[in-house]
């Protein structure tokens, strides 16, 4: 399968995680692999800038933030502790939805990183930038937050197709049937996996099956749902027949929830 490039729009996707501290900085041919993530969001000014998007590449081991409240793309660099100017001609998206920096890109030195006050935060042109980790969804959510609060929901949950038969089979459950999922936003393999119950869901309105969500923190074990249902990893999904429970959706159940559930009710 060959993977196509194409020169970046002005409309990004998001990412983040930190590192070290101490070393050179990176020759453009290197940065590449910048891959979307969920768990940092940018302030500008001490203000959540809504344009801004922040990839990582863990081969580079740096950032790339992209908004349209700043003049040009920025690279920071938590090794080199360096945040540096990259032209925006000079992106690159691919199919896999990765970007890069072309060869031969100018990276302008711009700032150097301060880590006293979070991850990282540094003064450019006369703005303060912030990257600040992306507060959790807490509580019972709806899908429509669901979707509000990460894109790469809605994407996922549109990309997944259900087994048609299977959920054929759900449709016609004369009983009541819930599945709560208890999730963490935080957690990379619930935001895998989630969208793949969203889907689920949205097939199965209208019938007997119902769908709920519930974020936890990060630090869950105090949490009174969870502490409830004894939810001691995420995600977890908690199945209820006529209001009792019958099972559980947890690891490789998740592969295809809507065969793990069809599974755990038919029982």
């Amino acid at each position: 399968m060959t993977t196509t490039t194409k020169i970046l729009s002005p409309a990004f996707a998001l990412t983040a995680m930190l590192a070290l501290v101490g070393a050179v900085p990176l020759a453009a041919q290197n940065l590449s692999g910048f891959t979307p993530s969920e768990d940092y969001m940018v302030e500008i000014d001490g203000q959540p800038a809504p344009t801004a998007h922040v990839y990582w590449s863990q081969s580079a081991r740096a950032f790339l933030i992209v908004a349209k409240e700043l003049p040009a793309p920025l690279l920071v660099e938590p090794v080199s502790r360096q945040v540096r100017s990259v032209p925006l001609v000079k992106l690159a998206s691919r199919s896999d939805g990765s970007v890069g920096i072309l060869e031969g890109a100018a990276l302008t030195p711009k700032a150097v990183i301060d880590t006293s006050q979070g991850p990282a935060s540094f003064s450019v042109d006369g703005r303060m930038i912030k990257l600040v980790e992306k507060p959790a969804l807490v509580g019972w959510q709806t899908l429509d937050s669901l979707g509000s609060y990460s894109a790469k929901y809605a994407e996922r949950a549109a990309a997944y197709e259900p087994k048609a038969g299977v959920v054929n089979d759900l449709r016609a459950r004369g009983e009541d049937v819930r599945l709560t999922v208890f999730f963490g936003s935080w957690c990379p393999f619930c935001q895998q996996k989630v969208p793949l119950a969203m889907k689920l869901a949205r097939e199965l309105v209208g019938s007997n099956v119902k769908i709920d969500f519930y974020g936890l923190p990060r630090l869950f074990s105090g949490d009174a749902q969870a502490k409830r249902y004894g939810i001691k990893s995420v995600p977890t999904g908690v199945v209820f027949v006529g209001g009792k429970e019958v099972g559980r959706i947890s690891a490789d159940g998740w592969a295809s929830p809507e065969t793990t559930l069809d599974q755990i009710v038919s029982r």
